[in-house]
């Protein structure tokens, strides 16, 4: 072990070292190519080629993050047998480099949001999401079946939303800065009562469902992996990852993942309450960064977006 590789901030520099020395370790070889692929101040993504093939290595500065790794793996491993593709994780530890970091296959392709079969590629990432909630798990939120601590674990969504998604503060940060109408913020009550009550048995979700995140090949758009499983957690299906996934698509695009989700328009209807709740609450921590950084336009612009005056129809 070098001398620059513990200790000190996660720079890129020490990151690249760290890598190296991963690679040495599990692949007994100074890599042919390593190029970081993205990454912030906590957080390194670096790939790397060596004769056994070509790999993903994810570093992270704090010490926890091995929880989040470990997760993501046992994630990861229950979305295949299900048929859901995903990377494959090879190894999750701290004890190479004194830094938590992933080893994962990297997947051949590009990601679905560049390819002109945007509208089909979504019906298939609704089928894959609808399989995936067919991997039912135990605990809410973020601590369930991947760990075997007990006292943590969320016993009902109830609990999870009042003990780790902070309904309350968010309600508080919704009200503060006014970003509902009166009759918005009593259906959003309303909605949050009914889901306290629920006892509804969980399931896996991806956290993130996004065309971002599903790799298909350049030519044929067939899908060869879903990536980035940081944000899966346990929950009710299937309102969390629709939330998620809805958000950012046209309503062609919309329709399309539904229907390959294989809802029918009665039960989506029925579920679009809770959804809209979520995704509402949701918007809270956004909402207090641009209030701390007095960005009154921005949350301007974010009232509008929450009373629904992006809406064209009556």
């Amino acid at each position: 072990m070098t001398a620059d590789t513990r200790g000190g901030d996660l720079t890129a520099r020490r990151a690249r070292l760290l890598v190296l020395e991963i690679a040495r370790r599990y692949f007994g070889e100074t890599p042919r190519r390593l190029a970081q692929r993205g990454g912030g101040l906590t957080n390194m993504v670096f790939e790397f080629r060596v004769r056994d093939g070509e790999f993903v290595v994810r570093l992270h500065s704090r010490a926890g993050q091995i929880n989040g790794y470990l997760k993501e793996q046992w994630a990861m491993v229950q979305a295949r047998r299900v048929g859901v593709p995903t990377p494959e994780v090879l190894e999750v530890d701290n004890e190479a480099v004194g830094l938590p970091y992933m080893v994962s296959r990297k997947v051949d392709g590009i990601d679905a949001a560049h390819h002109p079969r945007r509208v089909e590629l979504l019906a298939e990432l609704g089928a894959l999401a609808a399989r995936l909630h067919g991997v039912h798990t135990q605990g809410f939120g973020n601590n369930f079946d991947w760990s075997s601590n007990q006292l943590s674990r969320n016993a009902n969504w109830g609990d999870y939303l009042a003990d780790e998604l902070c309904v309350g503060e968010r309600l508080a940060t919704l009200a503060r800065h006014r970003m509902l109408k009166p009759a918005q913020t009593q259906t959003l009550l309303g909605a949050i009562d009914t889901m306290r009550r629920w006892r509804r048995a969980p399931v896996l979700h991806h956290g993130d469902l996004r065309l971002k995140n599903l790799i298909v090949a350049p030519d044929s758009g067939r899908v060869r992996a879903l990536i980035d499983w940081d944000n899966c957690r346990s929950a009710p299906a299937p309102h969390w990852d629709l939330s998620v996934a809805l958000h950012d698509l046209n309503v062609d695009q919309k329709e399309s993942f539904l229907r390959g989700y294989g809802i029918s328009p009665a039960d989506y209807a029925e579920a679009l309450p809770f959804m809209r709740a979520i995704n509402t609450l949701n918007y809270a921590p956004a909402i207090e960064a641009l209030a701390r950084e007095k960005d009154h336009t921005r949350l301007a612009w974010y009232r509008v977006r929450l009373r629904g005056m992006f809406d064209l129809y009556p």
